[in-house]
């Protein structure tokens, strides 16, 4: 064969590997692909790193990387001027508020306590808006515009695992509405099902996590899995049978330290699968309680600076021995980017040091936050979160070609210091192909983006939105 000849073969199996993935077909036992010629950030410390390297993926895992693989039954894709990396990993996203990006610029507040949070209350206030005004209104397709939207969003992004913290679900529809929108989205989801905080519902949480696990996730070895989800103050009676049945992680959110932690351990209630998200006012003993016993954290940077307690426990876990994951928490002040999170991170980071604090975490240390801690976040560190042979191939390439990131120089600070979801070019989840060469595959983006424009409209006018639908008001 000659080189034209073979080149041709070779664009012409591309070409075809692209159009199946774009169908969202599954990945088959046999499809192997060779990434070839990218910087190789694995995150992982036994494979290491490589200025130029291939990774070779069959049958949607990790098989090989190294500085240069001959495979020649592969399909390869030129990773030339790309730094090739795994999937951020995201534990905690409330993806049903998806159709109300940035409707909250700021939490301000008013006089009136708002009778959830007993903070003061406002049109822009999130407890307020999120849980009181929008949420009771929320039927099961605005659920599902809503969610679908954001996961669209972080896949966009290189947000390759995301657990959904689903904390309307206010009947069986509403919680099907949302399981069905994280499949539709082709993310490697967790769905963490909880109880709406305000308003009426129809009380079927937790008996209906049963039905739930029967219907939609009977099993563990699937792109999307299943867990509880409670706010760390809650009364767990109801809660832990359930867990017991069913053998599922819990993520906690906000209230933890409220609990008697030593005595949930040793009665067996907490038993080292839990994720606690914001990780805030743990005492250094609470904190030591829940490392000893396996527990995972995580913390979100934008939240904690813009409107919740001012303060990112990021340091005192890790001096502890634990390092937490990243979190976007919500997308009702700012769009779900982990980019923007890892430099919120590690710019207030390195404030803190210099002002006399503790030294700051590394680049390194935060991007491990962002994939490998996420993951063992989402109870799936042993199945993505690192360039690992045997992992599932959940892969993201950076485009360094342009302006903002030639040259690569230092890849670490190119990630984490300058790249953003415009350098993300290409990604994989289970070795299946989401976004290509800068464009989301099987994706009807107008359709997306109709469903979440009448849910936003339907919504806004049922609550009787004081603010125009596009508002400028600060």
């Amino acid at each position: 064969m000659t080189h034209q000849a073979g080149a041709d073969a070779g664009a012409a199996a591309l070409d075809a590997l692209i159009q199946r993935h774009a169908a969202q077909q599954q990945v088959g036992r046999d499809e192997t692909i060779l990434l070839k010629g990218g910087s190789i950030l694995s995150m992982d410390p036994a494979v290491g790193d490589f200025a130029v390297g291939d990774v070779l993926v069959k049958g949607g895992r990790i098989a090989q990387v190294g500085p240069s693989i001959d495979a020649p039954e592969a399909v390869t894709i030129d990773a030339t001027d790309r730094i090739v990396m795994p999937g951020f990993a995201d534990p905690h996203i409330h993806c049903w508020e998806g159709a109300f990006g940035r409707l909250i610029p700021e939490n301000v507040p008013q006089t009136t306590a708002d009778p959830i949070s007993g903070a003061p209350s406002s049109s822009r206030s999130y407890m307020n808006v999120a849980h009181r005004m929008l949420a009771p209104a929320m039927e099961p397709d605005d659920i599902y515009a809503g969610t679908l939207l954001t996961l669209l969003n972080a896949l966009e992004g290189g947000i390759t695992t995301v657990v959904d913290n689903m904390h309307n679900a206010r009947s069986p529809e509403h919680s099907d509405a949302s399981i069905r929108a994280l499949k539709d989205s082709g993310v490697r989801g967790v769905h963490a099902v909880g109880a709406p905080r305000s308003g009426t519902w129809d009380e079927q949480f937790p008996g209906d996590v049963h039905r739930i696990r029967a219907e939609h996730f009977s099993s563990d070895d699937q792109l999307c899995t299943l867990r509880l989800y409670a706010v760390g103050f809650d009364d767990l009676a109801d809660l832990i049978p359930v867990r017991r049945d069913l053998d599922l992680w819990i993520s906690f959110d906000s209230g933890i330290e409220r609990q008697d932690l030593p005595k949930l351990y040793a009665d067996g209630w907490l038993d080292g699968r839990e994720a606690i998200n914001h990780a805030n006012l743990l005492s250094a003993d609470q904190r030591q309680v829940l490392i000893d016993r396996g527990a995972q954290v995580n913390v979100c940077p934008r939240i904690e600076t813009q409107f919740r307690y001012g303060r990112i426990p990021y340091t005192e876990w890790a001096q502890q021995g634990l390092r937490p994951g990243i979190s976007n928490d919500n997308p009702m002040t700012y769009g779900i980017d982990m980019f923007s999170e890892m430099r919120a991170l590690y710019l207030t980071q390195r404030l803190d040091e210099h002002r006399g604090g503790p030294r700051a975490a590394s680049l390194r240390d935060i991007l491990a936050s962002a994939t490998q801690a996420g993951a063992d976040n989402a109870g799936l560190g042993g199945v993505t979160g690192s360039i690992t042979p045997g992992k599932q191939a959940d892969l993201v390439l950076l485009d360094t070609s342009g302006l903002r990131l030639f040259p690569r120089n230092n890849v670490l600070c190119s990630v984490v210091q300058a790249a953003d979801i415009g350098s993300v070019d290409t990604v994989f989840v289970g070795g299946r192909i989401a976004k290509w060469q800068g464009r989301m595959l099987g994706v009807d983006v107008a359709r997306v983006r109709r469903l979440a424009e009448e849910s936003h409209h339907r919504l806004l006018s049922r609550v009787d939105w004081p603010h125009d639908f596009i508002d400028f008001d600060d």
